[in-house]
């Protein structure tokens, strides 16, 4: 699983080179992180870092944060990516709010479905999904 970078005061954070400038950054506070915690790790980030973009994440970006850790979970890592059920956005993100783990999404969503999803992914984009 993806570990996370955090800032000094504890709201984690992803990074990936946006230009030769610098990277985009998105933060991922948590309840527990005030407004104004917020505003000190972006103040963190732009002092210590080459930022060229920085955003708090949104809804979808949490969204998409769990869906990669599906697709990173060590119960997933020997199926392909049309075996693997986590383009329902809506599915994903009920899952996600109520708690659900990365863990029990792949046990419950995925590793029964398997071929339901390749099947549905066949229909969807045909025989070129086998092609490498």
């Amino acid at each position: 699983m993806r570990t996370y970078e955090k800032t000094s005061n504890g709201i984690e954070y992803t990074d990936e080179l946006a230009s030769s400038n610098g990277a985009a950054f998105v933060l991922y506070p948590t309840a527990a992180h005030n407004t104004e915690m917020i505003k000190a790790a972006i103040r963190e980030l732009f002092n210590n870092r080459d930022v060229v973009s920085m955003k708090v994440a949104n809804e979808r970006d949490w969204d998409e944060r769990y869906r990669t850790e599906i697709f990173a979970h060590p119960l997933t890592r020997t199926l392909r990516w049309y075996e693997i059920n986590a383009d329902d956005y809506g599915l994903l993100r009920r899952e996600r709010e109520k708690g659900t783990t990365t863990e029990q999404y792949v046990k419950t969503f995925v590793l029964p479905f398997i071929e339901e999803t390749e099947a549905v992914n066949l229909n969807k984009y045909g025989e070129q999904i086998y092609k490498v």
